[in-house]
């Protein structure tokens, strides 16, 4: 899986409300200049084929800041005034609905579980307000999109099932095809997604992200502290 699939896969589908432009390399390496760190692989790739975008609910930041929302170059500044513990080896890269925020692990680790985690972070009184909730961006995005499409695909086949929207099965269509590219397995698709829905996020989890010490686990649940994560990560 790479991002270029999964970026195929969110054109497909329909996934994005909004997308930008890829951004130019020149634009990459002046945020890298202003946060300080090179951008991991797999977020930089991201940037090279869209620079922001908002799908599935999850809200995509833009390099640099603009009238109406801020950037990933100020996005950590942004939330640390607001009274949000945001550690230095974090950087914010997407929201989720304002409440929940992703960042990205930028030093490397050499732990080879381990490839720029993804961090989720809670607004929680106190520095424990992290969750990992993947062990690389790959396997986060994969997970989420699998989730969303099948979501998605339930919404779909209600439409098709009443007939009051001609252009429902080509929708359908498209999001199975995204669906079939993620190679979700069968047992994850939809019966089961309609029946436990929280259960099949945390097995489609499981699924993409094998390594992921805890598929249920969250900022809330997890609480983690700095300290927390570089023990987990075996970072010094």
């Amino acid at each position: 899986m790479t991002i270029q699939i999964l970026f195929d896969t969110w054109i497909t589908s329909g996934a994005f409300e909004s997308i930008e432009s890829p951004a130019p390399e020149a634009e990459i390496q002046t945020a890298e200049a202003k946060i300080g760190a090179t951008l991991p692989k797999l977020l930089r790739e991201v940037y090279q084929l869209f620079n922001g975008g908002w799908l599935w609910q999850l809200d995509f930041h833009q390099l640099a800041p603009n009238d109406h929302d801020f950037g990933l170059v100020n996005a950590n500044e942004k939330y640390i005034e607001w009274g949000w513990h945001i550690p230095q080896e974090i950087r914010l890269f997407a929201q989720m609905g304002g409440s929940d925020v992703f960042g990205i692990w930028l030093p490397e680790i050499g732990n080879l579980i381990f490839n720029h985690p993804i961090i989720e972070v809670g607004y929680i009184t106190g520095e424990g307000c992290m969750g990992v909730v993947g062990t690389n961006l790959i396997s986060f995005l994969r997970g989420w999109s699998a989730f969303r499409l099948m979501e998605k695909e339930a919404d779909e086949l209600s439409a098709v099932e009443s007939k009051k929207d001609q252009d429902a099965p080509n929708r359908l269509k498209r999001i199975q095809t995204a669906i079939n590219t993620l190679e979700v397995p069968q047992s994850l698709r939809l019966d089961h997604h309609l029946e436990a829905p929280d259960e099949n996020f945390a097995q489609l989890r499981k699924w993409a992200d094998p390594q992921l010490p805890d598929p249920y686990g969250d900022s809330y649940s997890q609480e983690y502290t700095i300290t927390d994560l570089k023990r987990l990560f075996g970072a010094t």
